[in-house]
């Protein structure tokens, strides 16, 4: 009999749009099986209608805090190289949909967090939203390709909040062009949905047949799988910098 398990990444209606939920506990992380819950849930989103779209968790303290696996497998190319494919097939889905894609941030939003709000079309967060790549520290790359991407979307600003590693606040975040409203935590997820059913679709289909992405992210990238040390990828010291904030 095969073993079944709980999605990570579950899809709901919400009268109107399509909710995407990380529910992967407090950190709201994500492992390869939680990258592929996320690319069926988009994939069904998208085919479903012209429904906005809202990437959400019910974690109160993180939208997703990054990457996760044990070290035996972030040391594996081939486990690396499969989370970088389907982390990047994430971001070409997001890039091409017809729908507008909007991110709600309440609490924490680093490493691969903060690479799903960049490839949305829309980042609303709470005044507690905190945003950052750590991952920079700790040997992590980018999984979804759009960090070199960043000079061209934001400010650059943005880029060198991104590039330093560290966390920052959501108020940074919106003058750097990443946030786009800020709104109370209490009552987010009402405001979040109340934001993305006021979403006018057509202007966003407009927006991004418009928008041509760049193929520079993926030379970027592939040649850090080509001279990238396992030893240096830290998980452990990732994830209790993760624990310590």
């Amino acid at each position: 009999m095969p073993i079944t398990r709980t999605p990570i990444v579950s899809l709901e209606e919400d009268e109107g749009v399509s909710r995407i939920v990380i529910s992967n506990g407090v950190n709201s992380c994500l492992n390869n099986d939680g990258l592929r819950d996320l690319l069926i849930a988009l994939t069904e989103a998208i085919s479903a209608g012209d429904s906005p779209i809202l990437l959400t968790s019910d974690s109160k303290r993180a939208f997703c805090m990054g990457y996760t696996s044990d070290c035996r497998r972030i040391s594996d190319k081939m486990h690396l190289r499969e989370a970088y494919s389907l982390g990047t097939t994430i971001a070409r889905t997001m890039a091409t949909s017809k729908q507008a894609i909007i991110s709600a941030i309440d609490g924490y939003a680093l490493g691969l967090g903060l690479e799903i709000a960049l490839c949305s079309d829309l980042v609303i967060a709470s005044e507690r939203a905190k945003f950052g790549m750590p991952e920079v520290a700790f040997g992590i790359p980018s999984l979804t390709g759009i960090i070199p991407e960043v000079p061209e979307m934001f400010s650059g600003m943005a880029y060198s909040l991104i590039k330093k590693g560290k966390v920052f606040g959501v108020h940074e975040a919106k003058e750097a062009g990443i946030v786009k409203e800020i709104v109370s935590s209490d009552n987010f997820q009402r405001h979040a949905l109340g934001h993305a059913r006021d979403i006018e679709s057509r202007l966003f289909r407009i927006i991004k047949n418009g928008n041509q992405s760049s193929h520079n992210r993926y030379i970027l990238d592939d040649l850090f799988f080509k001279i990238y040390d396992p030893s240096c990828l830290t998980m452990m010291q990732l994830e209790r910098f993760r624990n310590s904030i």
